[in-house]
């Protein structure tokens, strides 16, 4: 799978997400923008093979899968954390999208905390089984690019696409 193919398909769930929220929009709501992102993570074996890693499965098989993950992925090496943003303005239709890319760094030696890590549960529901901003830091030795979005939602891309919008940001802490 190459990466456009890897972008595009993350950039497609994004805009499904929006499509789906903005029509379960009512006329009387009053939201104006609509926004949705999607996270997943990319990794590369040993091999030099990528692997698009989404939230680890619900079945019994989830420790095992993620486990391989940290000891087959991650250990020792860097991967990436892929968010796609889609932004919608409600009212005129217009629609801004980007993808944000950060460089994750994980320990070389992930097995002395993978079975405490694994006992927590916190890798069920997230993207490549782990949270930057929970337990799974440990793990972690740098970040290249957005933290934030390493998280799931990279506000550095907000920061940029609202004032698109009309909505400037500057003021925005004043208060009246």
């Amino acid at each position: 799978t190459s990466w456009l193919e890897i972008a595009q398909r993350l950039q497609q769930i994004a805009r499904e997400k929006n499509d789906d929220v903005l029509a379960q929009l009512s006329a009387s709501d009053n939201q104006q923008l609509v926004l949705t992102a999607d996270t997943t993570i990319v990794a590369t074996d040993a091999d030099g093979c990528s692997h698009v890693l989404g939230q680890p499965p619900t079945d019994a098989s989830w420790r095992e899968v993620v486990r391989s993950w940290f000891r087959d992925l991650y250990a020792g090496r860097s991967h990436v954390a892929a968010t796609a943003v889609c932004l919608t303005d409600r009212d005129t239709g217009q629609r801004r999208e980007r993808i944000v890319q950060s460089h994750v760094w994980v320990r070389d030696d992930v097995e002395s905390l993978l079975d405490w890590y694994l006992a927590t549960d916190e890798p069920l529901g997230k993207a490549g089984g782990y949270a930057l901003q929970g337990l799974a830091s440990v793990f972690v030795t740098r970040v290249e690019g957005s933290i934030t979005n390493v998280v799931g939602l990279p506000l550095e891309a907000l920061v940029e696409l609202l004032p698109q919008f009309g909505w400037p940001l500057h003021g925005l802490s004043e208060k009246p």
